[in-house]
């Protein structure tokens, strides 16, 4: 328990420092990229809002503009300062407006007025108010005050009821005196199809406001019949207490820009959450980079202390590994010891190479094989070891003859390695010395025995041939000397050929020296593979009899004669069937 305690702590001292090395960084890192992404990202936004807000106010001033040069043209013309200061300027006026209004596509209306604001003349033709006030009021004082036309709030027009804005300039004699106002109407609906062909998204409302803070354009930019309501109030005096051209309100964001010359404002309207989403997605990014940092350093704090763990284990695995080498050198029977590259002596070695040293090297029993140099043990040649050292090839003697103190003679293998570190330092040499006596002992009783076994076989096959030769012989008198019987000569044939074919297994027993030295050899000649299978047949047909069986022959060969040794086939055959 006291270990496993131990251990943990050793663990817990990698896995911390890991961890708050890995999580600190992350952590700021989220904290301070989020803080200056968030700054910038929330500048660009605002500023690419107030770009486009500012677009889409010069798209509304585009059709303004149109009617103001109108006006700012006519208002100059002499002909207008004419009619305007005839005594009866009425029926002049229409017919003039009538002739100037079909001239210029993009307006949709006309008019001229007296100073006080009632009309002379105007198109659409309002004849029932000629003479009267037809809502001057909107525009006349602060014409009146102007050398330049204006542009008057949104209100109905009189003839049928659609809103409009008036674009209104003072017509005044040469001593300054005013004679009258021109003026041209601009429907809402105009400006309002302009902006419907504008596409925006993420729920994006833009909208105009007059000076008097009336909104122009309810949905899909048609003209918004209401007035002004307390809504837009507070929008346009929210707009006069800003300085930076966006404001919050209502959980919404606003940006906003004043159209030139108009006293109008071009405003876009978006809620919080939508606007700033880049800003909380970049958040949910950050975060979520920030989650993996902080998980990777986990699985890499336990990784690490993983890692610590083996790397104790390790450690304690070759502790145990050194003391079961100590233990395995101690206990081995082949000697082995290493000398020191410098000195020459013996680092360290076993008791096996002590006793060998002492038994065959000619070296003292009252000397420690520490104290001594490997020069000193007469086992390896002299300048074995220099030459291992210096050239880093092996050196080996097998079974090399060594006398004892006894005088009696030993075989020893005798390696020489030079060991060399992860640097290819050289660690010393490695002196390995394996007595194998007993092994060339027995493999030399061995291979008496083998050569008297082969001279037994060859002096049996002698014997056991000799016999045989003259049964071959009378073989073939009885076969030339016996009457023309086929039963008879078919059985001298079999004798025959199993005399001849007991003679060649003779003769294997007699190359069975040749087969060990492998030189077996076959005694080819042209034989038929028909007659082959019928002789080997003779020779089981008995056996094949005795057991009810019964062979059927299909010797129907195209080419039946080859190059083979007819004893040896005939064998396989003969034990095939």
């Amino acid at each position: 328990m006291t270990k496993r305690r131990r251990d943990r702590f050793e663990r817990s001292k990698i896995i911390i420092p890991i961890l708050l090395a890995g999580w600190i960084p992350s952590v700021l890192t989220l904290i301070v990229s989020y803080t200056i992404l968030r700054d910038t990202l929330e500048s660009r936004i605002l500023r690419d809002r107030q770009t486009l807000v500012q677009l889409l106010g010069h798209v509304v001033r585009i059709d303004l503009s149109r009617s103001s040069e109108i006006i700012n043209y006519y208002e100059s013309l002499p002909e207008v300062a004419r009619i305007l200061s005839s005594p009866n300027p009425a029926p002049a006026a229409q017919q003039w407006v009538n002739s100037a209004f079909y001239s210029h596509p993009n307006v949709d209306g006309m008019f001229l007025a007296a100073p006080d604001g009632s009309l002379l003349g105007s198109i659409p033709t309002t004849p029932e108010l000629v003479g009267k006030d037809f809502g001057a009021n909107q525009w006349r004082e602060e014409a009146a005050a102007s050398d330049q036309p204006i542009v008057s709030s949104v209100h109905p027009r009189f003839s049928d009821g659609r809103l409009i804005s008036d674009i209104v300039a003072p017509v005044r004699a040469p001593d300054r005196m005013l004679l009258g106002f021109v003026g041209d109407s601009v429907l809402i609906e105009r400006i309002g199809k302009r902006l419907s062909t504008i596409e925006f998204s993420d729920r994006f409302v833009f909208q105009v406001l007059d000076q008097k803070g009336a909104a122009l354009f309810a949905n899909d930019f048609k003209p918004n019949p209401r007035a002004t309501s307390p809504e837009s109030s507070e929008l346009l005096r929210e707009i006069r207490q800003s300085k930076r051209g966006h404001f919050e309100f209502q959980n919404n964001l606003y940006s906003f820009n004043h159209i030139e010359s108009t006293g109008w404002v071009a405003l876009v309207e978006q809620p919080v959450p939508v606007a700033y989403k880049p800003v909380h997605d970049l958040l949910g990014r950050m975060t979520v980079l920030a989650a993996w940092l902080i998980v990777l350093t986990a699985v890499f704090a336990w990784l690490g202390s993983r890692f610590y763990q083996r790397q104790l284990e390790s450690k304690q695995q070759l502790e145990r590994q050194v003391i079961f080498n100590e233990k395995m050198l101690a206990n081995m029977p082949g000697g082995i010891a290493l000398v020191d590259p410098v000195s020459g002596r013996f680092l360290h070695a076993n008791d096996a190479f002590a006793r060998m040293a002492e038994r065959f090297g000619q070296v003292p029993a009252v000397r420690d094989i520490t104290e001594i140099t490997c020069d000193e043990v007469k086992i390896a040649p002299p300048g074995a070891v220099e030459r291992v050292l210096n050239f880093g090839t092996p050196f080996q003697l097998i079974e090399h003859p060594l006398k004892d103190m006894s005088g009696v003679t030993h075989f020893l293998d005798i390696n020489l390695l030079r060991l060399q570190g992860a640097k290819e330092t050289v660690q010393g040499v490695l002196y390995l010395v394996d007595d194998k006596t007993r092994d060339v002992t027995l493999r030399q009783e061995l291979i008496a025995a083998n050569a008297a076994k082969d001279q037994f076989l060859a002096q049996l096959s002698h014997e056991l041939r000799s016999p045989l030769t003259p049964v071959i012989a009378m073989v073939g008198e009885l076969e030339a000397e016996l009457p023309d019987s086929e039963p008879v000569k078919g059985a001298l044939e079999v004798v025959r050929r199993n005399v001849e074919l007991e003679a060649r297994l003779i003769d294997d027993l007699l190359d069975i020296t040749r087969i060990s030295k492998g030189k077996l050899q076959l005694s080819f000649e042209p034989i038929s593979i028909h007659q082959i299978l019928q002789r080997a047949y003779e020779i089981c047909r008995n056996e094949i009899e005795a057991k009810n069986l019964e062979v059927n022959f299909a010797l129907r060969a195209a080419h039946p004669y080859a190059e083979g040794d007819p004893a040896r086939l005939q064998q396989v055959f003969w034990n095939l069937i």
